[in-house]
């Protein structure tokens, strides 16, 4: 696979990517990057975030969807990131859409290398965006959840989830840690 040479924005991006047939990537300052292929365990996790939030979403009378990679999230104009999973508030978005500008919930399930990025960067990034209210890494090796959320400064708080419940501040809108890590 060759990469693009050529710096690109967010649309550019979104149109070379859809056309790709393997792989997942990302946009930094315009360069498209490679992300790292996926372990058994990581996959598993991913998948369990995402289905526990599809569920609590139907237990609360939010309109909504969840995504997981593939939908990717355009923060700036040379900058998207792929997370894990992500939970949209509103209306849904047209069949066609691949960039998502207004997530409420981004995932990002831990790699072997991926720790300062996630925790970092990407951290930082995520809260570019004013919709974002919470942003969750999964640790598959504690099983547990840095869950970073919009504190009432605007600024990421952050609270180790070990066990028990991640409430997401609408009622009902709660992920047990036992179903992530089953």
């Amino acid at each position: 696979m060759n990469l693009p040479l050529k710096h690109m924005t967010a649309e550019e991006f979104a149109a070379w990517a859809e056309l790709q047939e393997l792989g997942r990537y990302e946009l930094i300052d315009g360069v498209v990057v490679t992300m790292n292929a996926e372990r058994s365990l990581h996959a598993v996790v991913k998948f369990n975030v995402a289905v526990a939030l599809r569920e609590a979403l139907k237990r609360t009378a939010l309109q909504g969807r969840v995504y997981t990679d593939g939908m990717a999230i355009k923060i700036a104009d040379k900058l998207v990131h792929e997370p894990d999973a992500m939970l949209r508030l509103g209306a849904p978005l047209p069949d066609d859409v691949v960039l998502v500008t207004d997530p409420y919930i981004v995932v990002e399930v831990l790699s072997p290398s991926t720790g300062p990025v996630d925790t970092g960067t990407k951290l930082v990034n995520y809260f570019k965006l004013p919709s974002v209210a919470h942003y969750l890494v999964v640790d598959t090796k504690a099983k547990s959840v840095l869950h970073y959320f919009r504190g009432a400064e605007g600024t990421p708080e952050l609270k180790l989830v070990e066990r028990g419940a991640i409430d997401f501040g609408h009622a009902g809108l709660a992920v047990d840690l036992a179903e992530v890590f089953e």
